[in-house]
């Protein structure tokens, strides 16, 4: 019974970090009365990306671009969007694969494609293009790994929230090879300058006002200790204080606290 509860656990632990998309949006912003536009993105590769749009409730040229960790789709993150939109215009997508944006196969087992580079870049020139020259970044997961690792390079971004990055290809292919089933991470195609781990080497533009780091208490895959080497390339960049969620059960860190969590995002953002 012992050992058929590790097995049962194990492969929880994985389900939690590989990808799993889903094609249909089980509910629209509509459903909560939430004011949006609907936009299709292209990318420079040729696919077509969903986003959603939505006003902040109050004037303002501020926005936030979010990108979710490759769990379901951008339906399932309305709540998330609810609590920006208060204060930011709010954007959010889905990777090809994802909810209505371009075919695209995926393998269960993999964390994260390099295509998706290409996604982000193409949502990030989108955004500039037709709203505003700077905004903020929001992603967790795979989404806080692009975040940090190209908008780090990025003078469209002014700051950048990431909930439990990435390091690296290789450090990942390191940390799976520990599990007893270990996932996939690409071995080529993804640029290695964005790479968190390797971006935050290099020197910003002036235009980068902060980055706040986010990790749960009891993450599976990285450490406070980890999100602290992150911290101490970019000393002056990165908040010092590192925002920890005591998470014990492994939980989606937002959804442990919502209102922490956002209060410490909105401190950090200054709004």
């Amino acid at each position: 019974m012992r050992t058929l509860l590790i097995i049962v656990c194990v492969m929880a632990i994985n389900l939690s970090f590989a990808l799993n998309p889903s094609r249909t949006y089980k509910q629209r912003p509509d459903k909560y009365n939430m004011e949006y536009d609907e936009l299709k993105v292209q990318t420079e590769d040729g696919a077509t990306l969903n986003a959603w749009y939505f006003p902040a409730s109050k004037k303002t040229t501020d926005m936030i671009l979010i990108s979710h960790n490759g769990e379901g789709n951008m339906a399932d993150y309305l709540r998330r969007v609810d609590q920006f939109r208060s204060n930011y215009n709010v954007m959010i997508y889905d990777y090809r694969g994802f909810g209505e944006s371009s075919e695209f196969e995926i393998d269960n087992n993999m964390y994260i494609y390099p295509h998706f580079q290409d996604d982000f870049l193409a949502m990030i020139d989108y955004c500039k293009a037709k709203y505003t020259s700077q905004f903020h970044l929001y992603g967790w997961g795979i989404g806080a790994g692009l975040s940090l690792g190209i908008g780090y390079h990025r003078k469209e971004v002014k700051k950048i929230i990431a909930d439990t990055p990435f390091f690296s290809m290789e450090d990942l292919e390191e940390r799976f090879g520990k599990w007893d089933e270990p996932m996939e991470v690409p071995f080529a195609g993804y640029d290695k300058k964005n790479e968190p781990f390797y971006a935050l080497d290099e020197a910003t533009s002036d235009r980068l006002q902060g980055v706040l780091l986010i990790v749960g208490s009891n993450d599976a895959l990285y450490s406070v200790e980890d999100m602290k080497t992150l911290q101490q390339k970019q000393k002056k960049l990165i908040e010092k204080e590192i925002y920890v969620v005591e998470n014990p059960d492994k939980k989606d860190n937002f959804r442990v606290d919502k209102a922490g969590y956002f209060k410490r995002i909105n401190d950090f953002l200054g709004s």
